[in-house]
């Protein structure tokens, strides 16, 4: 579904329209209990029951209101502080939305001396932390400064200088030796969302090297010893370390003649040198001469931006973190928000003082939230059930933000993290954020009813489910079966 579609989609519950009642084809009804709860007390009943089947003991905090005044309907260790997971995105998208307004964007721009048809003194490339910025967005800013008549480049400069130097965020070093694409690295300049495609294909004939592919080629130092194999299955082993200002890359192992390749997506270490490397391939591409002279600097006062780029706005922005639950969206955009709003160099420290004065606004008490990091990755934020709610209620009751803020969540049995959830519920209806760690399961948002009096707010935080997943995830979803029926006539 695009993105204009699910506005729509809010919008239209939002109106009132009758939703439709066709369930997905083939997809068994899993609530236990088919009675509608009508009243709170009723509700109350049935989610208490629902508890005692899935034994996930005491550390399930729910809250359930009504979304237009913040209403009490169900509160069951409400205000437990718990582990909310990914649901703190919830909290990271609110404070985007509230601290910068839905049309905010971020600017690129490459700044420079122009002489002739050489840039002299370096070509700077300088970035306030747009998430969204590709390769191929550097391909086309190269291709607009070709068009203005420039073939040489002397060297490329990255400033990264609207952050500070923090480029992991808080609590990502509880797992120091994870490579993985989702604990990527932030900077002011990031290409990529700071990943690295590693593509390895087969040599032409058994015994030849095999083929290793790169963008920014530059930022690596790469050890080959794959070797072709005339049959079996890929057998790839990749040890990367920092060296330097680049990224040290021994590979070992075989790939086999007949396949088209094999692709693994990992974390970059050094944001800035990896974009001015991506930097020079852009400039390559479009016939642009440059050096591999590359290095991170600020841009001096009197150099012309000579080429700009501005991301999507942020109300399309934040879909990332609400459907797909971006890790790195959401912890560039709490930085950008610290920038914008409390000085530069931009802080997570200062996102997070701007996060709770919104929470302050959305009536949870000042010093009630523990917030550390914008993803909610690994271990330390501490929110309650009832905070969520509050949360949900005041962005739904402000005109200014309610349509992003609906659109930017997951559709049950849509899109995002929950396209094959809650498929027997009516289409649109369900609109929440999905949250899971190790031991956390979480599920937080709206359930709209058929006319605009009737939207409920829910937050679901199960803790200490390590190897309980499945039932903690079933309880959260007959929970919300149950909302939906309550709220249908």
């Amino acid at each position: 579904m695009s993105r204009p579609q699910s506005i729509l989609l809010a919008c239209v519950a939002l109106l009132g329209l009758t939703l439709t009642q066709t369930r997905a084809q083939d997809a068994p009804r899993q609530t236990p209990r088919a009675i509608s709860a009508r009243t709170p007390s009723a509700l109350t009943s049935e989610i208490n029951a629902l508890l005692a089947t899935a034994q996930l003991g005491d550390h399930v905090g729910i809250s359930i209101v009504d979304a237009r005044t913040g209403r009490a309907l169900v509160g069951i260790r409400q205000d437990e502080a718990l582990n909310p997971a990914s649901n703190m995105k919830l909290i990271t998208s609110a404070t985007a939305l509230v601290a910068l307004g839905s049309e905010f964007r971020i600017l690129t721009g490459l700044y420079a001396h122009v002489d002739g048809d050489s840039v002299t003194g370096g070509l700077y490339l300088r970035g306030f932390g747009d998430p969204t910025l590709r390769l191929s967005d550097l391909t086309d800013m190269a291709a607009e400064l070709a068009d203005r008549g420039v073939t040489r480049v002397d060297e490329v400069v990255v400033d990264g200088s609207y952050f500070d130097n923090q480029i992991l965020p808080p609590a990502f070093d509880e797992q120091p030796n994870e490579v993985a694409a989702f604990r990527s690295a932030i900077g002011a300049v990031s290409v990529d969302e700071n990943a690295y495609e590693l593509r390895i294909l087969p040599g032409a004939t058994e015994g030849a090297p095999a083929i290793v592919r790169l963008a920014a080629a530059g930022y690596f130092q790469v050890t080959n010893e794959l070797t072709t194999t005339a049959s079996g299955e890929p057998a790839v082993i990749a040890d990367q370390r920092a060296a330097g200002s680049q990224l040290s890359l021994r590979l070992r192992g075989t790939v086999p003649i007949g396949i088209r390749g094999v692709s693994y997506h990992r974390r970059i270490e050094h944001p800035l040198m990896y974009a001015a490397n991506a930097l020079v391939e852009a400039l390559r591409r479009v016939g642009i001469r440059t050096a591999n002279r590359v290095r991170v600097g600020q841009t001096p006062p009197d150099a012309a931006l000579i080429v700009s780029r501005r991301s999507e706005p942020i109300g399309e922005m934040i879909q990332a973190m609400g459907k797909d639950s971006d890790n790195f969206y959401a912890e560039m955009l709490l930085k950008v928000v610290g920038g914008e709003r409390r000085g530069r160099p931009a802080s997570t420290r200062n996102g997070v003082l701007e996060a709770q004065a919104m929470l302050a606004s959305a009536g949870v008490p000042r010093g009630a939230v523990t917030m550390v990091n914008g993803s909610g990755l690994f271990h330390g934020n501490a929110v309650a059930a009832s905070h969520f709610t509050r949360v949900l209620s005041f962005m739904f009751q402000s005109p200014a933000t309610r349509d992003e803020y609906l659109a930017h969540l997951a559709i049950a049995g849509v899109d995002g993290t929950l396209h094959n959830r809650l498929t027997d519920v009516p289409r649109g209806v369900v609109r929440a954020k999905t949250g899971t760690l190790n031991d956390v399961i979480a599920l937080s948002g709206y359930v709209l009813g058929p006319t605009p009096d009737n939207v409920i707010a829910f937050s679901i935080l199960a803790n200490d489910v390590s190897g309980k997943h499945g039932p903690a995830r079933q309880l959260t979803d007959d929970i919300v079966r149950a909302l939906v029926r309550y709220v249908t006539p």
